[in-house]
């Protein structure tokens, strides 16, 4: 009896972008071979990898936010708005891997290759710089490595308020409106964006 021949085996589309991705850390590797200063971390958790790919483009994302820091949120923007001011949302939950990216770049730029002329660190450099572009990092704010936006407590808004704002005809500011729905910027001056919630604060009573 004749032994019947096996199909020929079709590589998959996973092995496919498994080699692929080996190829590149190859070709990587070689580039910054020349280079003292170590490559930037690789993202290889899917959550960390789907924010790197869309960091351009997607809004941020209010789904990750406890329900607290997201009523806090929609609270001072309508507050604020109310008044005749302006809030730009910037950047609400972020995954734990992924802060820390922001925390690798921010370091690796400011520290080692914004000023590193090094012939073998060119290569390098380039990328760093195009993804500390690219986070809209800050020279004069360093992400922290472990942030409350990995756990849902915190967002990332500019606000701004027009002189002599009033609200139930007392004078306020960007922080009393804050605090009214139950958050607050911990370092308003070193990083004036941040906002993360009051640990059971009461919910906002509309008065100062």
């Amino acid at each position: 009896m004749a032994e019947e021949a096996l199909p020929p085996s079709q590589p998959t589309a996973l092995s496919s972008a498994i080699l692929a991705g080996q190829l590149r850390a190859v070709r990587r590797s070689l580039m910054l071979a020349g280079c003292k200063v170590a490559p930037l971390s690789d993202i290889n958790d899917p959550e960390g990898i789907a924010f790197e790919k869309n960091a351009e483009t997607d809004p941020a994302d209010l789904g990750g936010l406890t329900p607290d820091a997201a009523q806090a949120l929609d609270t001072l923007k309508g507050m604020v708005t109310s008044l005749g001011g302006t809030f730009s949302l910037k950047s609400a939950y972020r995954p734990p891997v992924y802060q820390a990216h922001l925390h690798e770049v921010w370091v690796k730029w400011v520290k080692e290759l914004r000023g590193n002329r090094s012939t073998g660190c060119r290569a390098l450099r380039e990328e760093v710089g195009a993804e500390f572009k690219k986070h809209q990092l800050l020279v004069r704010q360093q992400p922290v490595p472990a942030s409350d936006h990995a756990l849902g407590l915190a967002f990332d808004a500019a606000v701004a308020m027009p002189r002599g704002a009033r609200w139930n005809g007392k004078r306020v500011t960007v922080d009393k409106l804050a605090g009214l729905a139950g958050i607050k910027r911990p370092n308003s001056r070193r990083d004036p964006v941040h906002f993360k919630v009051i640990p059971e604060s009461p919910a906002a009573t509309g008065s100062i």
